[in-house]
This record gives structure tokens, sequence and C-alpha cells, in this order.
């Protein structure tokens, strides 16, 4: 096969000499392979900006050992007949849930802003339209919070299933949310840095969707005062 040399940037050329001795290849042969793989992406209709988005869910489905090609559809057609039978056990299966790919997102996205930014354009169980990540003052102690905000096109049912993944999400995070509200699919929960990793919050109680707490405790599905 005949070689032909093909100008790239100095940069882009001494990553590809690093990253082929780390994988024990020639420059030649890993240059190839992944030129070779990009093509193909492009060949069947894909796009350079799909590539590093459908790896990170990949990887992401495989560390969790999730179930790749599930309609959501029927995903959400089992959580909502599960809420109506047992909304306590949901709740904290889907906190559960938000925490483990919570741990694994933080390999990618050390940050909240980091996972607002990278996220973007990956197919998500919540079905976002828009998240906002927004950091706008310290606590009484001096501890830092964030306010987060998804808009989503979830029922209420649904919705408070993705706030309980949420509060599990903020938690691998080491953020333990303090104030939430759900209202026509919005999503909206201000959360206070602990430090460290915290423990695992107590199953939720059970409360029907719209209802909120008193004395401002939190509770998946629950709602307080709009934020």
């Amino acid at each position: 096969m005949t070689k032909q040399e093909i100008a790239v940037e100095s940069s882009t050329a001494q990553s590809l000499a690093a990253e082929a001795s780390s994988r024990g290849k020639t420059l030649y042969a890993f240059t190839n392979q992944i030129l070779d793989v990009a093509l193909r992406v492009f060949g069947q209709g894909g796009d350079a900006s799909e590539i590093l988005p459908a790896w990170k869910s990949y990887r992401v489905t495989k560390d969790i050992e999730g179930v790749p090609f599930l309609p959501r559809s029927l995903v959400w057609k089992m959580v909502e007949r599960l809420y109506q039978r047992d909304p306590e056990w949901l709740l904290q299966e889907w906190f559960e849930a938000g925490r483990r790919i919570g741990e694994v997102l933080r390999t990618f996205h050390p940050t909240l802003e980091d996972l607002q930014v990278g996220m973007t354009g990956n197919p998500s169980i919540m079905t976002e339209q828009r998240i906002e990540i927004i950091r706008p003052r310290s606590a009484g102690d001096g501890r830092q919070q964030v306010r987060l905000r998804v808009v989503t096109d979830l029922t209420p049912e649904l919705a408070s299933c993705g706030e309980s993944l949420l509060h599990g999400l903020l938690c691998s995070y080491s953020f333990r949310a303090t104030e939430s509200h759900v209202e026509d699919g919005v999503v909206e929960v201000v959360a206070v840095y602990e430090g460290q990793a915290p423990v695992p919050a107590a199953k939720p109680e059970t409360v029907d969707v719209g209802t909120s707490r008193p004395n401002g405790g939190l509770n998946p599905g629950a709602r307080t005062a709009p934020l």
C-alpha cells in the first residue's frame, strides 16, 4: 500500500505519537486505525461531534451495568406503574441510581460545571430540554451552595423520580440538597457543599406528588416554595 503524507497541527502530531507509544503501536498503524474508525462513522451518516458523546454514553452504561437499546417509553411506563404501587421504594432506588451514575460521571466531569458542558448532546434518561447550574451565594456557615435547574417534559410522577436522581447525583459530587421544588416538569434543587462524600440519605417518606413536608424537610417528590 502506498504511503502518503498528511499535514496536521504539531500539537496533534505530538498527541498522536504519545498515544501510539502508550499503546505499543507505531504512529503509522495507530493513525490509520483511528482514521478508519472515523471514516466508517462518516460513511454511515455519522458526524465527528457524535463520536465522543457516544463513547461517553457507552462507557457510563458499561460502568453502571446498564442495559443499552432499552426504549425510554418502556422505562417510563414501568416507572409510572411502580410509582402507584410503591413510591417510597421507587424514589429511593432513583436516588441510588443517581449516586451511582454521578460517581462514574465524576471521572469525566470533575465539577458540576464540567458536567453541564460535557453532557450537552448526550442522551439522558431525564429527557432534559435545558440544564442550568448557578452558584448564587454561600450558605450561612460559609459553605458553597449550588442551584441546579433542569427543564424536562416529564409527567409529575416521572419528574419526582428525576428529582430523586438529581439528589443522588449531587450527593456523589459532595453536595447535599437543602431545598427542592418540582412543578410542570421543571426540577429545581439548592444544595450545599459537604466537603466530603456524604452518607446516602435515608429512605424518603411517601408523599403525594404536589405536597410538601413541614419545617423545610426534604423528600424526593415533595415540593417546597419556589426557589
